[in-house]
């Protein structure tokens, strides 16, 4: 199974509400006619969040929204490339769509995500490795190291990692300047509330400090998920 994940900017002229609209209300449910998918939840942007002692990774100064898509494999994704279904589907993403950067990525569960109900409030932190680390030393330590610590962390409802497998462009809508990435990770809370308290936990402050070891810079957006296609289990 693999999981795209693109980050998305509104074209110039819309606004952001008018951006949400066509994406939810027209772009989304187009969706269903695509062969092979096994997932697609969208991510609306409520706020960034800044660390204090990780370097902001850059990119845009806006973010409208960040899409995901599940699929069997890499080979099914060009597969359904070329159908007349995702022709339509791209085509119409290009009508609301400016700037797009997508990465093809492979997930790895830390802790499940509840599916009933699934959390509504999700962070998504894009990460780039220092530059003293390779990223073989940066893979090991965040996923063998600092990944299991978030078990400790009190109201995380789940974590999931994705290690980057490749880059995709598309011809019809410009890909904006981004720093090279190492990894995604997102985590579930239930409220931005219950957010705020996790991160002032002492264990959560523990696992903080230890991402601060080896993550270089950091960008992380806070977001309300839209689940079109529920994502594998």
């Amino acid at each position: 199974m693999i999981k795209s994940v693109s980050l998305l900017v509104r074209r110039s002229g819309l606004t952001h509400d008018e951006f949400m609209r066509h994406w939810v209300d027209i772009h989304a449910p187009m969706s269903a006619d695509i062969p092979g998918l096994r997932g697609y939840v969208l991510s609306d942007i409520i706020a960034e969040q800044d660390r204090a002692d990780i370097p902001p990774l850059g990119g845009p100064p806006e973010i409208d929204g960040i899409a995901e898509t599940w699929l069997d494999s890499v080979e099914a994704r060009l597969a359904l490339v070329d159908t007349p279904q995702n022709r339509r589907w791209w085509a119409d993403g290009a009508e609301f769509i400016g700037g797009i950067r997508t990465f093809l990525t492979e997930e790895r569960v830390i802790i499940p995500v509840p599916t009933a109900p699934r959390p509504p409030i999700k962070a998504i932190s894009f990460l780039a490795r220092r530059e003293t680390d390779s990223q073989e030393a940066f893979l090991h330590h965040w996923q063998e190291v600092h990944a299991p610590m978030a078990h400790e962390v009190p109201g995380l409802r789940g974590f999931v990692l994705s290690r980057i497998l490749q880059q995709q462009f598309r011809s019809d809508v410009d890909a904006f300047a981004l720093p090279e990435l190492d990894g995604i990770a997102e985590s579930w809370i239930d409220s931005v509330e219950a957010r705020a308290a996790m991160i002032a936990s002492p264990a959560a402050r523990r696992w903080y400090a230890d991402g601060a070891a080896s993550i270089g810079r950091i960008r992380t957006l806070l977001t309300r998920e839209i689940v079109v296609i529920p994502p594998p289990g």
